[in-house]
């Protein structure tokens, strides 16, 4: 069965592989062209390095953004706009063309027939504020009255223009303390429909990569669930979903799923800057037998580079997003070194170990491409570790297959010992049919009797009681004020009421009484071979004992009380018509109706009724 579910998860994979390769080479031809709907605007801009004379950066720092957009103050005066202006190369301004942390950009827009207008940013580094006709329109990020900012992540921007937009320029003041400055990736002004509309289908080829790698993640992880040997598949499981999450957070859709630019790049920070140890973990489990000493330094390395930054992001003015140049180049001799040194241990692993290394290594050619690019040390490739990821994924689908033949040629050679197991398996399997049954009779929170196990417990007590004419009680009670309890201090404190009150009731019944959990914060005991006046004096006693629980939650202490129903029979005469089932019914009937009137009468009580 599990060969089956293989090979149809293998056609799938391969399905949406091509699917994503047929809309990649879409997609990229739809972002080239400047269709009607959008224009590209990426020539034209001018840049001024540092704060531009006149500007009150003071009032630019209000926190009153509202305001701000209809102040009729001049936020840009003419001295501003005659200042020094040059021609700005996009699509980002590098460090070497900027020697302060405030930029400001201004362009011309291009008139169109646009009926509702806007400016999409691929992305902006860091913060920024757009101005037009001396007003503000857009914000993103808080600036105080010195100019600076803190980083709060890099979400693609959509800004809304004035119907006039092509009568006045637009002016962008960004701040950046990082070594770039500017706008980075495209930049496309038209209808706001036509936008979202890219957005979304790039974000959505996206997703279908993200969907290929992770559903080869949880393959992995199957695998090394049912194997229990199978170390290698479970970390290329947890490497695949961390490379998923990675792509995600990358991901232009995730802004529509969640609106958390810093948090988004928070986790794909920190999924990147975890891929090494990762694939050191990979090259420790692959290589086993003879696993190189250099893969134990990258894992350390890469786990104390992890823990570094995030201290120094957390508890230090140092931002996280300053530690990727340095990563990149620890990037790059960390996994080098992880290559040179399982490069010489190929020859003592199997078929399978030197395919995993193939596609480690592509993926690490991939990531070393989108990396060299991003600092523009070649032309931008675009998805180029997405292809990286996709190669991965493929060379994991190859092992598997290579260890699927292996195991058929195992599972022929040893099917003869197998026989002379069956009759072990067997007793195992009855031994864990028996804690199976257990677990069916048992409520899973509490671990007392669910309501179908008492139910059928009780019938057999009962028809006992009435052939032997012994007397049996029934006591059903019920929390007071549980709904309030969940909804003030959460079902996570409600649950630890009910396990408080399941305890309670075990340790003051015994052993042979049979206590269950009937329902939600309604618990019912029958009680064999009780008279009424003892089942009254156990009821009281546990409700004392109820009223002495104290469940704390933070600071918070909570008291609990509960309301009883106890009903009685001893005279089984009067029933004799009646099956051991429906006086089951009649004494739960009974109780709830007791159990009710203690309620009524002010709760914390016990109401009793014999019968007979």
């Amino acid at each position: 069965m599990f060969k089956v579910i293989q090979i149809n998860s293998t056609r799938i994979i391969f399905a949406l592989l091509s699917l994503c390769i047929c809309m990649l080479f879409n997609t990229d031809a739809y972002a080239a062209e400047d269709n009607p709907s959008k224009k590209l605007i990426l020539n034209n801009w001018y840049y001024h390095d540092g704060e531009l004379p006149d500007v009150d950066s003071q009032l630019l720092a209000t926190k009153n953004i509202q305001q701000l957009k209809v102040n009729e103050t001049p936020l840009i005066t003419q001295s501003s706009i005659s200042a020094t202006w040059q021609a700005a190369h996009l699509p980002i301004l590098g460090a070497s063309e900027h020697s302060q942390n405030i930029l400001w950009l201004k362009r011309d827009l291009p008139s169109g027939n646009w009926r509702d207008p806007y400016i999409f940013i691929s992305s902006i580094d860091l913060t920024v504020q757009v101005f037009q006709n001396n007003k503000l329109i857009y914000q993103y990020g808080d600036f105080d009255a010195q100019g600076n900012s803190q980083f709060s992540g890099w979400p693609w921007h959509l800004i809304r223009l004035p119907d006039d937009y092509d009568q006045h320029p637009i002016f962008l003041r960004i701040y950046s303390n990082y070594p770039d400055i500017g706008l980075s990736g495209n930049v496309f002004i038209g209808d706001r429909y036509d936008l979202l509309s890219g957005v979304y289908e790039r974000g959505f080829i996206g997703f279908l990569f993200i969907l290929v790698v992770l559903l080869v993640g949880i393959i992995s992880t199957v695998m090394g669930m049912i194997k229990k040997d199978n170390h290698v598949a479970m970390c290329t499981g947890f490497l695949s979903f961390n490379l998923a999450l990675m792509m995600f957070a990358e991901n232009e859709l995730n802004q529509a799923v969640w609106y958390n630019p810093l948090c988004w790049r928070y986790i794909a920070a920190f999924s990147y800057f975890l891929v090494p140890a990762f694939l050191a973990l990979l090259m420790i489990t692959w290589f086993k037998k003879s696993t190189p000493k250099i893969a134990y330094g990258v894992l350390l390395v890469s786990l104390f580079f992890v823990i570094g930054v995030l201290f120094l992001s957390l508890f230090t003015s140092f931002n996280f997003i300053n530690a990727y140049p340095y990563f990149d180049m620890l990037f790059i001799v960390l996994v080098l070194a992880l290559f040179i040194g399982c490069l010489k241990n190929l020859k003592k692993v199997e078929i399978h170990g030197v395919i995993m290394t193939v596609g480690v290594l592509a993926l690490f050619i991939s990531l070393v491409l989108d990396m060299m690019s991003a600092h523009r040390f070649i032309d931008w490739l675009g998805r180029s570790s997405q292809w990286g990821l996709i190669l991965f994924t493929l060379t994991s689908l190859v092992i598997y297959l290579v260890r699927d033949w292996q195991q058929q040629i195992a599972l022929t050679k040893f099917a003869q010992e197998l026989e002379d197991k069956v009759e072990q398996r067997t007793q195992e399997l009855k031994a864990s049919q028996k804690q199976l049954q257990q677990v069916a009779s048992e409520d899973f929170l509490t671990s007392l009797l669910n309501r179908r196990a008492f139910s059928s417990l009780a019938t057999k007590e009962i028809a006992n009681a009435i052939r032997h004419q012994q007397p049996i009680s029934l006591l059903l009670y019920d929390i007071d004020h549980f709904k309030d309890i969940n909804d003030q201090y959460g079902h996570s404190v409600g649950d630890l009421v009910l396990k408080a009150i399941a305890n309670t009731s075990k340790n003051v019944c015994r052993n042979s009484e049979l206590v269950c959990r009937y329902g939600g914060e309604e618990f019912v005991i029958l009680l064999h071979s009780t008279h009424v006046d003892k089942a009254v004096v156990l009821a009281e006693r546990l409700r004392e004992v109820i009223n002495a629980i104290e469940v704390k939650n933070n600071e918070d202490i909570i008291k609990i009380t509960a309301s009883f129903g106890l009903v009685t029979i001893n005279d089984f005469t009067i029933n004799v018509d009646e099956s051991a089932e429906s006086l089951l019914d009649s004494l739960l009937s009974k109780a709830d109706e007791l159990m009710y009137q203690a309620k009524v009468s002010g709760r914390d009580n016990v109401k009793a009724e014999r019968i007979g």
